[in-house]
């Protein structure tokens, strides 16, 4: 699913998981990341409600990457901070 395609600093939206209520399915997954970051960080985040949000730990990122990331949690998006007006892409499969 794609979690954010923007320029600049930006909260995604929140992407809800498929599989949240099957038990028997694992929630692992590989964020890509790219784009043009000009000391940009990006960070994953994870809520149960999308309302709450809790950072994903191990996620933060400052150039392009492709990183395993487990979690079981229904919501998920990512979230760029600082940089001259970075451009962003976050893939999460």
């Amino acid at each position: 699913m794609k979690l954010l395609t923007d320029s600049g600093n930006a909260t995604g939206a929140a992407n809800e998981i498929r599989q949240w209520g099957n038990r028997e399915l694992g929630h692992l997954f590989t964020l890509f990341v790219w784009g043009t970051f000009n000391s940009a960080t990006v960070t994953m985040q994870i809520s149960p409600d999308s309302t709450n949000w809790f950072d994903v730990s191990g996620v933060s990122l400052t150039a392009a990457a492709a990183i395993n990331v487990e979690f079981r949690a229904r919501y998920v998006r990512a979230v760029v901070a600082g940089g001259a007006a970075p451009v962003i892409n976050a893939l999460l499969v």
